[in-house]
């Protein structure tokens, strides 16, 4: 039995990772805000899967323990995916302290806290891989989510550390950096950049998709292809990395 840990799994690329891990056979540990309904539809299209939801906020200490004393429950743990949702889509301008505050424990203190309580569980189980759901804007920040741009770019780094010193142990740690994946938060982001710029969603939509080489947005379940594969065991060797699935962005260096 290999278990792991979900965490922002009820939709979107998270939802999309959990049912091609349900589907590979592990037990699988769900967190968000609402995780009910997403934990039914999977075990309605998996009907085998064993599940559990744990409800909460990454950013609370009590949802890091309650997912860590789960995972105790089954003696193990061997996977563990760090996913949140979006911050908002701002200017660095409109952006004050608290917000940065806030949005700097949901998106850099939450999942290292998580990853740190975990470390246990890994090595009793002699190892354990790892993935960050990042952007690929940290290579290539864009204007307007000045957010996303720095706190995923912090999360990373944090992570190649993380993958430098856990190495050793068997501990392989990874970022999967989507680039444009039709999901609702790209949905907002177009949508933020049409006000903006006075066009509409569909030209946004249209530009981007034109800057694409494969003309079309990803799918969540493309990036969970690549996600449950550096969560396997099948991934031996591949650590410290921010992989990029973009469709072929050129992005800066």
């Amino acid at each position: 039995m290999s278990v792991a840990i979900l965490t922002g799994a009820s939709q979107g690329i998270g939802f999309a990772v959990a049912r091609r891990m349900a589907q590979e056979g592990y037990t699988l540990i769900i967190n968000s805000r609402t995780p009910e309904r997403a934990v039914a539809l999977l075990q309605s299209e998996v009907p085998t899967a064993q599940i559990v939801a744990v409800a909460g906020d990454l950013a609370a200490e009590m949802t890091t323990t309650r997912l860590i004393e789960t995972a105790q429950q089954f003696g193990r743990l061997d996977a563990l995916l760090l996913n949140y949702g979006g911050p908002p889509v701002k200017p660095l301008a409109e952006i004050d302290d608290e917000e940065w505050r806030r949005s700097f424990d949901v998106m850099v203190v939450a999942p290292l806290r998580l990853l740190r309580c975990a470390l246990p569980l890994f090595r009793q189980s002699g190892g354990g891989r790892v993935v960050a759901i990042s952007s690929f804007t940290v290579k290539s920040p864009h204007p307007g989510i000045a957010l996303s741009n720095a706190l995923r770019a912090a999360l990373v780094n944090a992570l190649k550390t993380a993958a430098l010193e856990l190495g050793p142990e068997g501990i392989l740690v990874n970022a999967v950096a989507p680039g444009y994946i039709l999901t609702e938060r790209i949905q907002d982001w177009n949508q933020s950049y049409a006000a903006r710029e006075g066009v509409s969603p569909a030209d946004i939509a249209q530009r981007t998709t034109t800057g694409i080489p494969l003309r079309r947005y990803g799918t969540p379940a493309e990036i969970a292809e690549a996600i449950a594969f550096l969560l396997s065991p099948r991934n031996g060797y591949i650590t410290g990395q921010q992989l990029l699935v973009d469709g072929g962005l050129i992005v800066a260096a």
